[in-house]
């Protein structure tokens, strides 16, 4: 609340980056606070278990985005994901490792252009 308080004063805003344990009556409140944006990030864990971008995941984001808050997604993000949150409102796809560790990042980055574009 206070970090919010803070970023309004100097026309800003603050994002919550959301991961591991938290609830929809979490989500209720800080949207009660005030707050607009939200992270959605898959742990490395999980994708380190072999899990992928599934149902549960975008039922979450779209549930988030329904409530009203611009969410951004993240998480072991590659191009070929991309096509699956089609039809929910993303406000950005934030992706580090599949950028940073490619041998041509800038290859990378167009995929990830080329596959937005294709679904947006």
């Amino acid at each position: 609340e206070k970090a919010l308080e803070v970023a309004r004063r100097y026309d800003g805003d603050i994002q919550i980056e959301l991961y591991g344990d938290w609830t929809f009556d979490q989500a209720e409140q800080w949207k009660a606070l005030g707050l607009r944006q939200a992270i959605y990030h898959r742990g490395r864990d999980a994708q380190a278990a072999g899990k992928t971008w599934d149902d549960s995941d975008l039922d979450k984001i779209r549930r988030l985005a329904d409530m009203g808050f611009l969410v951004s997604v993240t998480g072991g993000l590659t191009p070929v994901d991309i096509p699956l949150f089609k039809g929910i409102p993303v406000k950005a796809f934030i992706s580090g490792r599949t950028l940073y560790g490619d041998k041509d990042p800038a290859r990378s980055a167009i995929e990830f252009r080329e596959a937005i574009d294709a679904s947006w």
